[in-house]
């Protein structure tokens, strides 16, 4: 693709920035810094104060910021009321990876199979909704906003790591094997953890049950839409993380969600 082709193309994705809305809600892409910087101090509450992550954030500013973000899409959702932003998501098209510094993916992961369908991918990461605001409507939005890059992109698949708020290796271990079993690993792409980001091994077993405590709303989501694990998982040492990488493909997403989102 000509340089000329690039620049129109995420021209289109990115235009016009309001992507839908609701009576109370709107949800659009961040077009300017003070937005950007709003989305980026919404992330430092949930995931530095509310979670105890990022243990290697200084904190300035208060703010989470990483060297990615000037390549990213910043999906937002905002009360219309009291102008807050409530929600965010972060969004790296394919085409922008290539292009630009990689996918975030790849910091942890050798990711086989990806160079084939990068520009027919979006990664996901850096969701997150404010405590009083996690119901249905606010996340729906974010849905609502994929499913419109998606139209504006025609990507085919959703790709991201997804995190667990725990660095117990037997946690992490013991839902790999449970996933492994219960859905399978992808067959599209193989995720091979880079040395420093292994998980170490670790005695004894939890039980189903008490496993399924520690997957986040947002990985559940993603396993209902279809999504699938691509490998063992791995320790996020900076973000105080263990994480999974995954891939969705949106032609194999259940119908009720076709008709629902129209993707």
């Amino acid at each position: 693709m000509g340089i000329s082709n690039f620049r129109d193309k995420l021209s289109a994705i990115i235009r016009p920035s309001l992507l839908a809305e609701s009576d109370n809600f709107i949800i659009k892409l961040a077009d300017n810094r003070q937005e950007i910087e709003q989305a980026q101090q919404l992330r430092y509450e949930v995931f530095r104060r509310e979670q105890g992550r990022l243990e290697s954030c200084n904190g300035v500013g208060s703010i989470d910021v990483d060297e990615y973000d000037e390549y990213c899409l910043h999906l937002i959702v905002i009360d219309k009321e009291s102008q807050a932003i409530v929600g965010t998501y972060r969004m790296h098209p394919g085409m922008v990876a290539r292009k630009g510094i990689g996918f975030y993916s790849e910091r942890e992961y050798t990711i086989r199979g990806l160079e084939k369908i990068a520009d027919d991918v979006i990664e996901m990461g850096r969701s997150c909704v404010a405590a009083e605001y996690r119901t249905g409507a606010v996340v729906s939005l974010l849905w609502a906003g994929i499913a419109e890059i998606k139209r504006r992109t025609d990507a085919q698949y959703l790709i991201g790591c997804v995190s667990l708020e725990t660095t117990d290796s037997k946690v992490g271990w013991g839902l790999y094997h449970y996933l492994k079993q219960r859905y399978g690993v992808s067959e599209l792409l193989s995720a091979l953890p880079h040395q420093r980001f292994v998980l170490p091994m670790s005695d004894g077993e939890l039980s189903d049950s008490e496993l399924i405590k520690f997957i986040p709303p947002l990985f559940k989501g993603y396993i209902r839409l279809g999504a699938k694990i691509c490998g063992e998982p791995v320790l996020d040492h900076e973000f105080g993380s263990i994480d999974f990488f995954v891939v969705m493909e949106f032609r194999t997403l259940p119908e009720k969600y076709t008709r629902h989102y129209r993707v």
